[in-house]
């Protein structure tokens, strides 16, 4: 038994951070060829969202804005604007006596 435990390496994670423009889109002609194919044979094609023209564009884990997060208390905004006059007092007369 060892005194500090040991942590296990990451796990390998095969993400792409350069991508290949060309390769992108070799395969949205080949998408759009399958799905034109598909309208002809009179299947409805499986809609995909382009994802490859976002990839690289964004941070990994965005969350969409919380609808319910409070905006700037009050209080604290009083609390700043009052710090304010007084440092704007200061800067003129340079004393913060009043």
């Amino acid at each position: 038994m060892s005194l500090f435990s040991t942590r296990e390496p990451r796990r390998f994670r095969g993400v792409h951070i350069y991508t290949s423009e060309r390769q992108e889109k070799l395969d949205r002609l080949v998408e759009d060829a399958k799905r034109e194919e598909q309208i002809e044979r009179g299947e409805t094609p499986d809609y995909k969202p382009d994802i490859a023209s976002y990839r690289g564009k964004f941070a990994k884990n965005l969350k969409k804005a919380d609808p319910d997060r409070r905006r700037l208390h009050p209080g604290v905004a009083i609390a700043i604007i009052v710090v304010l006059l007084i440092l704007w007092h200061y800067l003129l007369t340079g004393s913060f006596r009043f």
